[in-house]
């Protein structure tokens, strides 16, 4: 029996524009553009491209546009398996995101993300992975996929994102009881459940039967509800651009629970991951592997 491979991501591939501002623009108003920069990203995209740096054998299910040849070749270069990805005959999805310190603003079109259909999932491809993570897409591809996945019994992570949070907030509550991680932010989950509160919101997660759950609080840390509760510190950076940060994160830990099943050096791990993602502008990684593992373990020697 072949070997399995670690982790299939699953969601949107987008081209991002990112733009840091001094100040949001207004309506009919300027706004100076500090910085820009044209990128390949999407939750499945760079969740796939950072696990693949930090060492796992990733690859990725989704559907791209016309214009992906780009796309297809960032995959390659970082020997992310892209065999699965679907061409459509329309433009990929595009993100157009604009920063101001740790806020931002964001623009979108679907794009090539919104032809993505449920009979389009490849079921044996889940045959040959460990772990499936599902980022944002479709609400119909995230339940499809969860089902086939536990069928499998593949190890399962699910980051709806804010987008699905708002929509599609009942559909979530009802399926998060199948999926081992479910990880989120501050924002998605006030939108989820309508409450920003970490603490609360983590409990009120756990009785609707989550298992395992991640806030991740950017400055804050992260925090860990399941069978205990851990808050983990971030590790102190300066912000250049924190978009990619949770995909980051969410690499980082599915990486390091993969080779530990470690839960709190799992969260430490993924923050040193992400105050380095910070530093630079886009999501995917630019420091070495070596220099995530020194900085997780400064905290451990200290």
């Amino acid at each position: 029996m072949a070997k399995l491979k670690d982790l299939l991501c699953i969601g949107n591939v987008n081209i991002d524009t990112i733009m840091g501002v001094e100040s949001f623009p207004v309506p009919n108003g300027e706004s100076k553009i500090e910085g820009l920069e044209i990128r390949y990203g999407g939750s499945a995209f760079n969740v796939s491209v950072n696990s693949s740096i930090l060492g796992l054998n990733s690859g990725i299910l989704a559907a791209v546009g016309t214009d992906s040849d780009a796309i297809i070749g960032t995959l390659k270069n970082y020997n992310v398996d892209y065999s699965n990805l679907v061409l459509q005959n329309s433009p990929s999805g595009r993100m157009f995101i604009i920063n101001k310190g740790n806020d931002r603003m964001f623009l979108f079109y679907k794009g090539a993300n919104d032809k993505f259909e449920k009979n389009m999932i490849n079921y044996q491809v889940f045959k040959e992975y460990r772990f499936v993570h599902i980022s944002p897409t479709k609400i119909e591809i995230a339940e499809h996929a969860i089902n086939i996945a536990k069928e499998n019994s593949n190890i399962v992570s699910f980051d709806p994102g804010e987008q699905l949070c708002y929509s599609h907030s009942e559909e979530i509550l009802k399926i998060i009881k199948n999926v081992d991680f479910l990880f989120i932010n501050r924002h998605e989950l006030s939108a989820l459940i309508g409450s920003n509160d970490i603490e609360e919101g983590g409990k009120y997660l756990k009785k609707r039967r989550a298992k395992n759950v991640i806030v991740k609080a950017d400055k804050n840390g992260a925090y860990y509800f399941g069978k205990t509760y851990i808050h983990e510190k971030a590790f102190t950076s300066k912000v250049i651009d924190p978009t990619g940060a949770g995909d980051t994160f969410s690499a980082a830990f599915i990486s390091n629970y993969i080779r530990t099943s470690d839960i709190r050096s799992s969260l430490r791990y993924a923050n040193a991951a992400a105050s380095f993602c910070i530093q630079n502008y886009g999501a995917i990684l630019k420091v070495k592997k070596e220099d995530i593992e020194k900085l997780y373990r400064s905290r451990l020697d200290g």
